[in-house]
């Protein structure tokens, strides 16, 4: 009997224990959910509060200074030019901040500048900016058109530049070129050279009123330089006749001179 008595003892000890271990997993478990469930709640809150973070600091740009307005934008690259035509260069965004910034953060440029490809213009250096502050678009002969205009538009539309700025350059090889096509009446192979045939035609125009040899490229060159700027800083305006107007965008434009390395502009950002 005592036997059996203590194998009865030990069953029901055994059930017991198992049953309390059941009841503390079962309590262990609903502890977790409640806590797990908590977690999940405040990383809930948190989650949406870190991308609103991280788009902030998007918004906000690399570059702690970036100029806002298109007046902004316009005066940050006339002081650059300053700087650049006086050999007093600061080489901003140029330092490992900035490098690392723009890789995970992407780009937020103040201005997009539609230059000519030559090799003596680099639009970075000209105006004295660094990494992200320039969304640049060259091709020969600085003419909008087709993807040019493009890639412009994703420089304002999609990454915010205030501002356009058209830049011609003295000693332009493609307006030397397009200049000598109309004077001998010949079409030319290349289309950013036959994009510029309106200016040099405005230029002869012009030419011959002053009373000089409209056949003279010395003297229609230069003219051509910056009737080409002006022709597409117009052209682009058409394109941005609503932003212009609610004053979140301007278009300029001018003329880098290799002489002096100083940009005298051609179009302020008064609109017409």
């Amino acid at each position: 009997m005592l036997y059996a008595f203590k194998a009865r003892l030990m069953v029901w000890s055994t059930t017991k224990a198992g049953k309390m271990q059941s009841d503390s997993v079962r309590s262990i478990n609903r502890r977790d959910l409640l806590r797990f469930g908590t977690l999940s709640a405040l990383a809930g809150m948190l989650v949406p509060a870190l991308h609103l973070s991280r788009g902030q600091a998007h918004a906000a740009g690399c570059n702690p200074n970036r100029p806002g307005t298109p007046q902004d934008a316009f005066d940050t690259l006339l002081s650059g030019n300053a700087r650049w035509s006086t050999q007093h260069q600061e080489h901003p965004g140029e330092d490992t901040d900035r490098r690392v910034c723009v890789a995970k953060n992407g780009q937020t440029p103040f201005a997009a500048i539609l230059s000519c490809s030559d090799s003596r213009v680099p639009p970075e250096l000209i105006f004295d900016q660094g990494l992200g502050d320039l969304f640049v678009a060259r091709v020969a002969g600085n003419s909008a058109s087709g993807k040019l205009i493009e890639s412009l538009l994703f420089g304002t539309n999609n990454l915010g530049a205030p501002l356009i700025f058209v830049l011609g350059h003295s000693s332009c090889g493609a307006i030397n070129a397009a200049v000598a096509a109309v004077r001998r009446r010949q079409q030319h192979p290349f289309e950013f050279v036959e994009l510029i045939r309106p200016a040099v035609r405005i230029a002869r125009h012009k030419v011959r009123q002053g009373g000089g040899d409209p056949d003279d490229d010395t003297k229609v060159i230069p003219l051509a330089v910056d009737e080409n700027v002006i022709l597409n800083v117009n052209r682009l305006r058409k394109k941005y006749q609503a932003q212009i107007k609610a004053g979140t965008l301007a278009v300029a434009g001018g003329r880098y001179d290799l002489s002096n390395q100083e940009v005298t502009i051609l179009v302020g950002l008064a609109a017409g």
